[in-house]
């Protein structure tokens, strides 16, 4: 089977309603798993911060690699890596074991939207069910990571489209995303709005 067969690529951008920036995402699905390239730069409290990372997930969309760094004119540059098993198990980029982040499967970046999208498609809620789970929390922008609750909720669909209630259960904070067929975030209100692809 050619390649051009057994991959396909897809590009995103989202722009933050809080402070001027964006980010571009490529994204590229096999078989075997999807992988996301992103550059994003934006303000960021009222400073300058460029982000990269590199994030992979297998093709139950369980997250096995991840590579972020950050330059940001308020706490310099960072830069970490992540290896996971599938299955709860986590290493940094040296080999360590990271016991404190195990029994997570999904990550949250906290500088974007598209990390939602991890527990969307690998949960598959049904609408009306709705599921807890603890993630792998990366803050910004000094790449802190620690475990984080959080709940997800299906709605019903409006106009065709899905929508997911996102429950952080450490701070009450709670947002309804609307999400396209693939399970990316159309909107995160007050947050971020996709620009590319409108639909």
């Amino acid at each position: 089977m050619s390649d051009s067969e057994t991959t396909k690529r897809q590009r995103l951008a989202w722009i933050p309603e809080d402070e001027p920036g964006i980010e571009d995402v490529r994204i590229t699905r096999r078989t075997s798993g999807v992988q996301f390239s992103s550059m994003l730069i934006r303000m960021w409290e009222g400073q300058p911060l460029r982000a990269v990372y590199e994030l992979v997930c297998d093709s139950q969309w369980r997250v096995r690699e991840l590579q972020i760094s950050i330059d940001s004119e308020a706490a310099g540059r960072h830069m970490i890596r992540l290896v996971a098993d599938g299955v709860g198990g986590w290493q940094d980029g040296a080999g360590q074991p990271l016991t404190e982040l195990q029994g997570c499967v999904d990550v949250d970046i906290m500088l974007t939207p598209l990390t939602n999208t991890l527990p969307i498609q690998r949960l598959a809620l049904a609408p009306g069910e709705s599921r807890e789970i603890t993630v792998v929390y990366v803050a910004a922008p000094e790449l802190d990571v620690r475990q984080f609750e959080q709940r997800y909720t299906r709605l019903d669909d409006v106009d065709g489209r899905q929508r997911y209630r996102y429950e952080s259960l450490a701070s009450g904070f709670t947002a309804e995303l609307p999400v396209d067929d693939d399970g990316f975030v159309v909107e995160y209100p007050g947050i971020w709005r996709r620009i590319w692809p409108t639909t």
